[in-house]
């Protein structure tokens, strides 16, 4: 009697393909929980079985909650960084040297991310105020994300600034600081009481709060110039 070949698909995957599948299973799996209920409470048994897995998966690929919980972070802000640059890129203003223009749409770009993948912006919002409070675990993970965006919006400010575009008064990191404050603080509005806070208008506005309160020159508000 003939037997039948193995299935293709066993025999062309190499254990590397087929753990990169896993763990990309287990994080989007993850991020789908944690938007849903929380970090502190989740466990790598409910992973296991929401990916699809057996329930001991997860701990057998990254041994403990805190491992998988701050892959989860790197996934999600890795990921919004390489969205937003590509993001950045199709706006009109942007597609000049980076000052003032590119600065304003960065802080477009923080929100429209918000609306693109909102799970994945609850899930990050979940992790970064678990991180000071109920898991403290993540803190250094957290932290150490927050200052290189710190830095980046900094380092668009410098630009400006060398441009000539952004007041050389201000002080990029402070600045930064608060930029990136404001834009948390809406996105957090957003996920508490989505039906009031329009995020358009909210933008439309920060953009021109930021464009009048840097520029050196008088802020048009218009399209091109957010």
């Amino acid at each position: 009697m003939n037997q039948s070949p193995a299935p293709h698909r066993d025999t062309a995957r190499t254990n590397p393909e087929l753990r990169e599948e896993a763990t990309s299973r287990m994080i989007h799996a993850t991020i789908e929980l944690v938007a849903e209920k929380g970090a502190s409470k989740l466990t790598l048994v409910e992973v296991g079985r929401r990916a699809g897995y057996s329930h001991t998966l997860p701990n057998y690929y990254f041994k403990t909650k805190e491992n998988l919980l701050s892959g989860v972070y790197s996934n999600i802000i890795s990921r919004f960084r390489e969205w937003l640059v590509v993001w950045m890129k199709k706006r009109p203003a942007a597609r000049r040297k980076a000052g003032l223009a590119s600065f304003l749409t960065l802080i477009e770009g923080y929100l429209e991310g918000t609306r693109v993948d909102s799970p994945r912006a609850r899930a990050t919002h979940v992790l970064w105020a678990e991180s000071f409070s109920s898991m403290p675990e993540l803190l250094d993970e957290v932290r150490a994300s927050h200052r290189q965006t710190v830095e980046s919006i900094a380092m668009h400010i410098q630009m400006g600034q060398a441009r000539g575009e952004i007041r050389a008064d201000i002080d990029p990191d402070v600045m930064a600081q608060i930029v990136i404050g404001a834009l948390r603080g809406v996105v957090s509005q957003k996920l508490i009481d989505p039906d009031q806070t329009d995020l358009d208008r909210i933008s439309q506005t920060l953009v021109s709060l930021f464009g009048h309160g840097v520029g050196t020159q008088p802020f048009k508000d218009d399209a091109d110039a957010a």
